[in-house]
């Protein structure tokens, strides 16, 4: 009865997991678009929502300093994967930016027009060096 118990949980884990994979590569690739919301465009704050959403069945709110707000403040060195990362903007202080930590230093993020989502390091020097904090929501 242990043993079933266990694998229930492995098989959860990993089903989880999966679906992370599986939505980082359907959206790969979007080009970013300021309020978008859709895989003709998305901003990063939409993404970070999306994915919560889609993945982990949570509602986070629309804008990046309302989702920094919502979760509870975690060190860089304990993120998770599912931890919600936070940039300072380089065009304004108003503005932030944020993105999903999926492990090994990597996050997944609705960069620019140029990159659209992709997956960053966070040893980056743009990243490293605008890192607001890190939110587990």
């Amino acid at each position: 009865m242990k043993l079933f118990l266990i694998l229930i949980l492995v098989t959860n884990i990993s089903f989880g997991q999966t679906t992370l994979d599986s939505f980082i590569n359907e959206w790969k690739g979007t080009p970013y678009r300021l309020g978008g919301r859709s895989k003709s465009g998305i901003d990063c704050s939409q993404f970070t929502k999306r994915l919560y959403k889609d993945v982990y069945d949570k509602q986070l709110d629309d804008v990046a300093w309302k989702q920094w707000n919502q979760t509870k403040r975690t060190t860089k060195d304990s993120l998770e994967i599912g931890d919600i990362v936070f940039f300072n903007s380089k065009t304004s202080p108003s503005r932030w930016h944020c993105g999903i930590y999926i492990g090994n230093n990597k996050f997944v993020h609705s960069s620019n027009k140029r990159e659209g989502v992709k997956v960053s390091d966070l040893n980056e020097h743009r990243y490293s060096k605008s890192y607001k904090g890190a939110g587990r929501f």
